[in-house]
């Protein structure tokens, strides 16, 4: 069972408002709208992707990886997994 199951509600609703965002910014795009802002629409929703990332990154620290280590199974395994996606979170790969 995937650790973000206690956040599963929270992180639903935050992606469908990030749906509803997107297709606004269609439709900005599609009506000619000024650069800025859509740009501005666009950072919303790469603030609101990196909100849900931290959420399930959290869940993920907190359970899996703290699991995995506590019974000593595959722990390499699991923190070696871990700095990769924190590296490509944060641009470092």
């Amino acid at each position: 069972m995937p650790s973000y199951m206690k956040d599963k509600k929270e992180i639903l609703a935050r992606l469908r408002r990030m749906e509803g965002q997107l297709q606004g910014i269609r439709r900005m795009v599609e009506e000619d709208r000024y650069c800025v802002d859509v740009l501005n629409q666009l950072s919303s929703i790469i603030a609101a992707a990196h909100k849900v990332s931290a959420i399930i990154l959290g869940d993920h620290i907190r359970g899996c990886v703290r699991d995995a280590l506590s019974r000593n199974e595959h722990s390499d395994d699991y923190v070696n997994e871990l700095v990769g996606v924190v590296e490509r979170f944060t641009g470092r790969k």
